[in-house]
């Protein structure tokens, strides 16, 4: 059974000084209600994902991107997300947040100076500043983080999400679980905080290349009026 209910082919030719690409992949997606939108949208372009490997991660984000362009009539943002996984990421350098954070600068950096033309007419914004030091960051974190003290289900949820994402990779890479369980878990309340700031100025749509977490949907359902839900639009690339 397909996972998608809307469909648009993309055929584009990238080339580098080693290789030559003519690429041919399908924006795909669940939802509909997101077309021809009016209201303002949200691409999310995360620092750590296999998305962006070798050329045809270019090859993906032209599609990622001008798809967008093309089916929404509202303001798009591209928000560089380079606080997303910044607790797990300082287990790297002995739990300094600090280099943690400059080392996904880098990375988010890295990454606007390689996609800027496909960013093109798009507003482009680092998560540390557009999330982090909003106003609201640190009460939206509050909120969130005794709803996880409080609320049986989204404790629950956000245990399973933390679990759920230690991964073969992250095994070999962070061997102690009970700790990346517990760094991860404070990097899904942020993004559950984020959300609320996204919410706060006025977004309804998100694009990212992936799933949600369980607790995010959680929240944004539960929790949130159905006029001002962000809605998690999964885009599949293949």
């Amino acid at each position: 059974m397909n996972k998608y209910t809307w469909r648009k082919n993309f055929t584009a030719i990238l080339s580098n000084q080693k290789e030559i690409i003519k690429g041919k992949l399908a924006f795909k997606t669940e939802e509909t209600h997101w077309l021809e939108t009016e209201k303002p949208v949200i691409i999310l372009v995360s620092t750590h994902s296999s998305f962006h490997e070798k050329i045809s991660g270019d090859l993906k984000m032209n599609a990622f991107v001008s798809t967008i362009r093309n089916h929404v009539k509202g303001k798009i943002t591209v928000l560089l997300s380079d606080r997303a996984h910044i607790n797990t990421m300082s287990l790297r350098f002995q739990n300094d947040l600090q280099k943690a954070q400059e080392e996904c600068l880098i990375k988010a950096h890295a990454l606007r100076n390689r996609y800027q033309s496909y960013f093109e007419n798009c507003n482009v914004v680092y998560g540390h500043s557009y999330i982090s030091q909003n106003k609201n960051f640190v009460s939206f974190l509050k909120i969130i983080e005794s709803l996880a003290e409080n609320d049986s289900t989204f404790h629950e949820l956000l245990l399973k999400d933390a679990e759920s994402a230690y991964s073969n990779t992250f095994i070999h890479l962070f061997p102690d679980k009970n700790l990346f369980i517990k760094k991860t878990r404070e990097d899904i309340l942020a993004q559950c905080a984020s959300s609320l700031v996204l919410i706060d100025k006025g977004y309804r749509y998100q694009f990212y290349p992936g799933s949600s977490y369980e607790s995010l949907d959680y929240l944004n359902q539960v929790f949130i009026s159905q006029e001002k839900q962000l809605s998690w639009i999964r885009v599949f690339n293949d």
